[in-house]
């Protein structure tokens, strides 16, 4: 993990404290433009007064948020400077899950890139993804889908993006979801992280065989970017009947 910038402890702990309430979150973001009342945040937000006020409470309490004027009712919050860099950094990392394309240019440039090498350009240029790579090179077993995203996970810009940061492993998966907004306009990522397990959950998009081989490649060899000693489990499949297609990493 070089190249990436040491974050201080109180960073790292406002990050980790912003990511676990999508409500902090929300009235975090709401007072980035500018100080603001409770009330105003509520009416901007749509949440209800109390659970505003009780964000706001969290947030000034973990020096996020600061207020700057008034008394009881007419009082104004402003995010602190602390609160402007974790902010930051969830904007950034998020990107615009409006403009990104259902499948970037750059992920058939890495499929290409791994049959280039393992085959030949020639039938690279022939062959486009996922279930046409697994009829000419594989066994129908998805083993090379699996091998070929776990091999090429090194080359998604949004992965070395994310990983190129100097944070606990823990807080890169709480991170993930946004690294995956970034490449995708369909479908969602959730992570749950408790101890040395962690689950990730994919919703909303089109399973099949191969695109879930293609996942557990994928995890796999984000953590051995990472080199990081994990297991990753294929543990739930919206083929199955399941809500999601679950990825369970143990380390």
């Amino acid at each position: 993990m070089q190249g990436g910038q040491t974050r201080s402890r109180d960073f790292l702990e406002g990050l980790s404290f912003v990511l676990a309430s999508r409500q902090r979150e929300t009235v975090l973001a709401a007072v980035i433009p500018g100080p603001k009342t409770p009330m105003q945040v509520a009416k901007q937000t749509g949440l209800h007064l109390p659970h505003v006020s009780r964000a706001l409470g969290q947030l000034v309490r973990t020096d996020l948020v600061e207020r700057v004027a008034g008394q009881r009712r007419g009082r104004l919050y402003a995010a602190s400077g602390l609160g402007r860099a974790v902010f930051g950094e969830l904007a950034e990392e998020r990107g615009d899950r409006i403009v990104a394309p259902m499948i970037r240019g750059g992920h058939l440039r890495n499929y290409h890139h791994w049959v280039a090498t393992h085959h030949t350009s020639t039938a690279a240029d022939e062959i486009l993804i996922g279930v046409a790579i697994e009829a000419r090179f594989g066994d129908g077993t998805y083993e090379t889908i699996r091998r070929m995203l776990r091999e090429e996970a090194k080359n998604f810009s949004s992965a070395k993006r994310l990983i190129s940061k100097v944070i606990p492993f823990t807080l890169l998966l709480e991170l993930s979801p946004n690294a995956y907004s970034r490449e995708f306009n369909h479908g969602r990522l959730e992570v749950e992280v408790q101890g040395h397990r962690a689950l990730l959950k994919n919703y909303d998009w089109i399973s099949s065989p191969a695109r879930c081989a293609a996942w557990l490649g994928a995890y796999e060899g984000f953590v051995q970017m990472l080199k990081i000693e994990a297991t990753v489990t294929k543990v739930a499949c919206m083929l199955r009947g399941d809500p999601y297609c679950g990825y369970q990493l143990d380390w």
